[in-house]
């Protein structure tokens, strides 16, 4: 069993939890725990979790439920106060971990001095599983805080995170597009990173995700105007080529 717990953010995702039981019962090693958070659904996601969590010890396998609505910063938040391991990854319920043996394939990078570890990615969009299969291979095993790595290598649900450091530096809430991307340049310049090329999580487009819309990055650049010169650049080139990506998706 691993020391990670996967904390596993719901809100009407119905759709996609048969595949995603199924992707949970794969792993091996297992985590330490899996933490739902039902973020005030109006499907019937809360009671097929419930089922889900049947087959296990209700003492790794747990479902919360928020009163109201959240949001997704609010419910993160809420699954870095609940869970109780050294690390944590928050799995969005419409993603999926690749790998059986994920877990192992990023252990040795949860060491000391590192805050986050971040995995590869795969996608049913096809210009973001290109570029991924293409270039992920020479991103460096520990990155320079400039390199762009949310987005373009990897997505938000491939990384694990020291939970201590979420607890001092939660996600900003209000979420915005690309708050996530600030978010970890935030983590990555206290502590370090590293990058799993051979393991990696599923990113699914589809109708109802964010980046299947237009989104107005505008708060993003203004945030990224406050890093060095190094991190602007990479970032709005990266933001560039995303946002092509997008457009060709679409």
């Amino acid at each position: 069993m691993a020391d990670v717990s996967v904390g596993i953010p719901v809100y009407n995702s119905a759709p996609f939890l048969d595949e995603l039981f199924a992707c949970l019962r794969r792993l091996d090693p297992a985590p330490a725990e899996i933490v739902f958070v039902d973020d005030a659904s109006t499907d019937d996601s809360a009671s097929r979790i419930d089922r889900f969590i049947g087959e296990f010890d209700r003492r790794t396998v747990r479902l919360l439920r928020n009163g109201s609505n959240l949001g997704i910063a609010g419910t993160y938040n809420r699954l870095v106060r609940e869970t109780s391991s050294e690390w944590i990854q928050v799995l969005d319920a419409d993603d999926l971990i690749v790998e059986s043996n994920f877990l192992a394939q990023t252990a040795k990078y949860r060491q000391r001095g590192v805050d986050v570890v971040v995995a590869g990615l795969r996608s049913n969009a096809g210009f973001l599983n290109f570029c991924a299969r293409v270039f992920g291979p020479v991103v460096p095993r520990y990155p320079p805080i400039w390199w762009p790595l949310l987005g373009s290598f990897a997505t938000r649900a491939g990384v694990q995170y020291r939970r201590e450091r979420l607890l001092a530096q939660p996600f900003p809430d209000p979420a915005y597009p690309g708050s996530d991307i600030i978010h970890l340049l935030m983590l990555r310049s206290a502590g370090g990173c590293a990058y799993v090329r051979r393991a990696s999580v599923f990113y699914r487009v589809h109708r109802n995700a964010q980046s299947s819309h237009e989104r107005d990055y505008a708060a993003y650049r203004r945030e990224l105007a406050r890093w060095p010169a190094s991190v602007r650049r990479a970032h709005s080139l990266d933001l560039r080529m995303r946002q092509l990506g997008q457009r060709l998706a679409r």
